[in-house]
């Protein structure tokens, strides 16, 4: 097929033909964006394809398709505008508005609605849009992919300013492992992912000790003091002591507790907060809005890119003498989180709540607080952040077997 042929006056303006005096109501269209759009907009009394005859039920054709197309031009162009090399033909992937409609999009619609809507788009022809660029959730992606390489094998403490010859972002549109974090955090800026958590709300915590101990203080049971933090933890560094908890007792067994522990018992501490507390939440992130939701591109590609990415750095890492390699990108992560970012609003985070990794457990999360900033119910907490209110010793097998 060759280049589309010019367009009248009146496509050029709107961008489709009409196909006559025609109206269309919800039920017409699978897709819940264009039917929240119909529903929204609705002021006529009867539909064209289903025979629906009543008040406020449908929306003149054209009003639909301008909307119908806005959504498709997000993410779609003509391949003459975005570039697309021709030598006797498309030298790229390039559709006609059949193939868009039917397969790209995969608009679910009675065949009536879409031969219309095909009928109203022309024999235009389609390609993604910057066709010679990324989408938005690849370049993140990638960009992740280089940064991780970076930090675990090139450049740890000084990777912001390291001259990476062999990184993949070089040449084009990627995202230097430099500039990754904050791109990272424009994408959680955009997908809405801050949380608080209310004062008097409860955390647990867990410690896995020998039979003969009894830890029952907030010291005992709070994170580790500095001379104690010996070992890398997802989001926390050797030296750097943090606290691990979970919203529920079996989520902070299973998180804590191991095969390797078997001989060992636990003791779980209720902590309560003390002030309101601001979160990263990674662990139950909104559905991707589809094409033709009203939110941006940015936030439907940060969300493509934020579901991949929250399943990454969930996921269990081997305590295999790697793990102080494997756990380097989080822990950067958390510090430049920690120390660095600010919400729109201005607001200091205060921990990330990220989904634990372990079969059958729940929400946990990682608070940026040291062993000073817990004490125990008992005492003057006047400057603390989490008050110890209850400790228990548990059989840690049966919740982990839950």
């Amino acid at each position: 097929m060759g280049r589309t042929k010019s367009w009248g006056m009146e496509q050029q303006e709107r961008g489709f033909y009409s196909v006559g005096d025609k109206f269309i109501c919800a039920d017409c269209i699978g897709d819940d964006d264009i039917k929240e759009f119909i529903n929204i907009n609705a002021t006529h009394n009867r539909c064209d394809y289903c025979g629906k005859s009543e008040p406020d039920t449908s929306v003149h054709f054209d009003e639909f398709m301008g909307f119908v197309l806005q959504g498709i031009s997000s993410e779609y162009g003509d391949p003459n505008n975005e570039g697309v090399p021709w030598e006797k033909g498309w030298m790229g992937d390039v559709y006609n508005t059949y193939d868009l409609v039917y397969e790209e999009i995969g608009l679910e619609a009675d065949d009536r609605v879409l031969d219309d809507i095909i009928s109203s788009l022309s024999d235009r022809q389609w390609c993604q849009r910057g066709f010679f660029q990324l989408k938005p959730k690849d370049v993140l992606k990638y960009g992740w992919n280089e940064f991780v390489r970076l930090v675990k094998h090139k450049a740890r403490y000084v990777f912001y300013r390291a001259d990476d010859s062999e990184s993949s972002t070089r040449g084009h549109e990627g995202i230097p492992p430099g500039q990754f974090l904050d791109a990272l955090c424009s994408a959680i800026d955009n997908a809405g992912l801050h949380k608080s958590i209310k004062k008097g709300a409860y955390i647990y915590r867990v410690r896995v000790h020998a039979e003969s101990e009894h830890p029952s203080s907030s010291k005992e049971l709070g994170p580790p003091p500095y001379e104690s933090a010996l070992y890398s933890n997802r989001m926390s560094p050797s030296g750097i002591p943090m606290f691990y908890g979970a919203f529920d007792v079996t989520t902070a067994v299973k998180e804590t507790y191991t095969t390797t522990d078997r001989n060992k018992t636990a003791t779980i501490g209720q902590f309560k907060l003390l002030r309101d507390l601001n979160f990263i939440d990674i662990s139950n992130l909104p559905e991707v809005p589809g094409l033709f939701s009203p939110d941006s591109r940015d936030k439907r590609h940060s969300l493509m890119f934020l579901r991949g990415f929250a399943h990454d750095i969930s996921q269990p890492v081997l305590k295999d003498e790697r793990e102080h390699i494997d756990y380097v990108p989080t822990q950067i992560l958390s510090e430049h989180i920690r120390h660095i970012y600010k919400t729109p609003d201005n607001a200091a985070i205060d921990g990330i709540i990220y989904k634990s990794s372990k079969e059958g457990a729940n929400d946990a999360c990682v608070i940026f607080i040291e062993n000073e900033d817990c004490c125990n119910s008992s005492d003057d907490c006047s400057g603390e952040v989490l008050a110890l209110t209850h400790v228990e010793r548990i059989d840690p097998e049966g919740y982990r077997n839950k």
